[in-house]
Formats: structure tokens, C-alpha cells, sequence
């Protein structure tokens, strides 16, 4: 009989990679059943955009390190030695040499600067970035709930069709009903069945953006609690709120850093024609030295470029250029916040007026007139025609009753977005 050897180190190391595996997995558990606040949770801890800005906003923090230094660059050693050949003899020459290079014109603070701001301006940028994340997770949560919502109504609609096809196969097999009838009902049952067939892919696609924004596995089953009850949004007057929401908006905020930025780079390129001061200070010993016969000498001195082959005209000619793009990048995006302001509140304004006339009541209602046809139909007091035009009622109000609620997240949230946070489309049972 073989037994397997039982390696001691291999077992361990087997053993204690599945527990680290087996530990981060559950550290990353997403919450199961999801709500719209445990989303909004993850999505600002894994979501990969906002990963990236603070890796983004990393990198700046050292290249502002990195320029927040006194000196251009560290102090110079260098050493010498050579041999001298004399009519009564040699002798060796030695020579140390130590120089450090200064900042001129204040360079070295123009440099500290613009990296502060840069970075400044990818904080900001975050922020806003964060704010835009959240909007997108709680538009893509709320659409699953209105997807969710519709593949309910769609089979509800072909539980009602069916009941409706097979009352009227009956009929036609009893020779009651006609063909127009049966065909009429048949028609209708299979448009429902597509309609379903059409919500549940909207479904599954609902849930796969909402996965892809939480960055988790597409393939992970992803159970989603909440409810479709919006609170209606206080919101000031319009000038008031265009203020309010242009001081809210962080990345204009952003956006004047990177002209402070831009401005500290183009004062360095007008400053860089003006070289840099190296002082520097040596010690040499020639035929030996003193103690030889020699000479001890000491001194020192100052070096520096000759700017006449390289006038920095290129750098100046390219600061101009980024300084004035900052400034008009700013200056659109001050009239294209406000320009968002304005169209979120309008289509708001209007989502919210076709979700309040098309609510639940409306289809309930429609799917109880289809039902009263139906028994109208049993009793004979109506025909094809009635059914046909029951069935697409139904078909329409449903169909409008998916895109007013669909248009009303789309935009509570583009509007959560344009203000930069400031106002929030609350869903009570969602957010539990």
C-alpha cells in the first residue's frame, strides 16, 4: 500500500497561504442583502476610479516632497590625484574638492509651490470624484430596484395575458369563441412574454454595472434590499442654488489650483534663464605638500551657467500656453456647472411630475381594466377588438409608468451630481 509523504514545511506553507486567502476573502465579503448604504460604503472604499485618484493623489504628495527641498540637488565631492614628474625627482599631487549649488531668484520656491497646488488640485479633484461616484452607485442601485420593479409588473402582465389566452382557447375549442379572439389573446401573451424577456436582461444588465462600480466579480451573486420611495427634494430658490452649488463643486475648486499652479510654473520658466549659484571650496597638496617641500592650497569659489546657447524660450513659450489652457478650462467649467444646475433641475421637475401622474395606481389600474375585459369577454359583451385595445393599454401604461420612474433616478441623481453632493434623492427604504 502507498502512503503519501508528509512533508512538514510544504503542509505549513500550503496551510498558511489558504488562511491568508481564506482571510481576505473575508475581509472583502460584500454585505449580503445589499442596501443602498452598505453600497454607497463599499463603492468609497473599492470602486477602481476612486482607488486610482488616491494613487494619483499619492504620487503628487511625493513629487511635492520631492520639490520641497532647499538646494537643487545634494553636495558635490570629488577627489583628485596625480603624479608629478620633476628633473630631481616625482611627487604626488592630491586634491579634494567640495561644492554645493543654490537656488537663485527663488526657483526652489516657485518649484514648492506649483506642487503644492498641483496637488491641491488632485485632492480636490478627488473629493468632486467621490461625489460623483456616489451618484453613479445610487443611480445604478436605484435602477436595479426599478428593474427589479419591472420584471415583476412584466410577469404580472403575463400571468393576466394567460389567463386571458387560455379563456379564450376555451372558448374557440367549445366553439364559442372565434379565431379573431384567440389570436387576439394569443397575440398579447406572447408581447408579454418578450416584454419580460426584455426586462429581465435590463435587469441583469442593471446588476452587472452595479457590480462593475463596486468592483466585484460579475459572476457573484448580488442580493439587493431596499424600496422605491422617494421623499421629494427641498430645494431652494435657483439663484441660491446655482450659488450654493458652485461653492460646493470641488473640482472647480480644482480647477483654480491648477491656474495657481500653472502661474507658479510660468514665474519659474521667466526666472530659469537666471542660472543657479554653485559655491564650492577645495583643499590640494601639490609635490607632496608642505611637509615635502611642497604647497598646501586652500580656497574656493563660485560657478554657474552661461545662459546664451539655451535661453529657456521654449519653457516660457509652453508655460503661456498651459497657463492660458487652465484659465479657460476654468472659465467652461464655471458655465457648464451652472449649465448642469440648470438642466438637472428642469428634468427633475419634470421626472418627478410623470412619476407622481404615472404612480402605482395608474398601472394597477390598467392591469384591473384588462381583468374587467377579460370578464366582459366571458360574458360575451365585448370581442376582439376590446381585448387588443386592453392588452396594449396595459402595454403603454406599463411602459411609461418604467420610464418615469427610470427618468426620475436618472434625474435625482444627475442632480445630486451637478450640485456636488449638496442635494441627495433620498429613497427611505433603500438606504435602511
Amino acid at each position: 500500500m502507498y502512503f503519501p509523504r508528509f512533508l512538514p514545511g510544504k503542509a505549513a506553507c500550503g496551510f498558511c497561504m489558504l488562511w491568508v486567502s481564506l482571510s481576505a476573502s473575508a475581509v472583502t465579503q460584500i454585505p449580503q442583502p445589499l442596501t443602498l448604504n452598505a453600497a454607497l460604503n463599499w463603492a468609497s472604499e473599492y470602486n477602481p476610479t476612486l482607488r486610482s485618484a488616491r494613487l494619483r493623489i499619492q504620487r503628487l504628495g511625493g513629487e511635492a516632497i520631492h520639490a520641497d527641498v532647499p538646494v537643487p540637488s545634494n553636495p558635490r565631492l570629488e577627489l583628485e590625484a596625480g603624479q608629478r614628474d620633476q628633473p630631481n625627482g616625482s611627487s604626488t599631487d592630491i586634491g579634494i574638492q567640495l561644492s554645493q549649488e543654490f537656488w537663485i531668484a527663488g526657483q526652489g520656491g516657485l518649484r514648492e509651490d506649483a506642487a503644492t497646488s498641483r496637488l491641491g488640485a488632485a485632492r480636490a479633484d478627488y473629493d468632486f470624484l467621490a461625489a460623483t461616484t456616489t451618484a453613479r452607485v445610487r443611480a445604478a442601485f436605484l435602477s436595479v430596484l426599478v428593474a427589479e420593479q419591472a420584471v415583476n409588473t412584466a410577469e404580472r402582465v403575463v400571468d393576466t395575458n394567460e389567463q386571458l389566452e387560455t379563456y379564450a382557447r376555451k372558448r374557440l375549442d367549445a366553439g364559442a369563441g372565434t379565431r379573431i379572439e384567440s389570436n387576439a389573446a394569443r397575440l398579447g401573451l406572447q408581447r408579454a412574454r418578450a416584454f419580460a424577456a426584455e426586462a429581465r436582461d435590463a435587469a441583469n444588465q442593471t446588476r452587472l454595472e452595479l457590480k462593475d462600480l463596486l468592483a466585484i466579480d460579475p459572476t457573484r451573486r448580488l442580493a439587493i434590499k431596499g424600496d422605491l420611495s422617494f421623499a421629494l427634494l427641498d430645494m431652494p430658490n435657483r439663484d441660491r442654488l446655482l450659488v450654493r452649488a458652485v461653492e460646493r463643486r470641488t473640482d472647480l475648486q480644482a480647477a483654480a489650483s491648477r491656474v495657481i499652479a500653472a502661474r507658479k510654473e510660468l514665474s519659474l520658466a521667466n526666472r530659469e534663464i537666471i542660472p543657479n549659484l554653485t559655491v564650492f571650496g577645495f583643499y590640494r597638496e601639490e609635490a607632496g605638500g608642505r611637509d615635502k617641500g611642497g604647497s598646501d592650497i586652500t580656497g574656493g569659489g563660485i560657478g554657474f551657467e552661461l545662459p546664451l546657447l539655451d535661453r529657456y524660450e521654449g519653457e516660457r513659450q509652453i508655460a503661456t500656453a498651459e497657463l492660458a489652457q487652465a484659465q479657460l478650462d476654468q472659465d467652461n467649467l464655471q458655465r457648464e456647472v451652472r449649465l448642469q444646475v440648470l438642466s438637472a433641475i428642469s428634468a427633475y421637475d419634470a421626472g418627478r411630475e410623470r412619476a407622481d401622474a404615472l404612480s402605482d395606481a395608474v398601472l394597477e389600474a390598467a392591469e384591473s381594466s384588462l381583468e374587467l375585459t377579460r370578464r366582459s369577454f366571458a360574458a360575451g359583451k365585448v370581442g376582439a377588438t376590446a381585448i387588443t385595445s386592453a392588452q396594449n393599454n396595459l402595454f403603454d401604461v406599463r411602459r411609461d409608468y418604467l420610464d418615469a420612474l427610470g427618468a426620475l433616478v436618472t434625474a435625482g441623481t444627475d442632480l445630486e451630481r451637478a450640485t456636488g453632493g449638496l442635494l441627495v434623492m433620498d429613497s427611505r427604504g433603500a438606504s435602511q
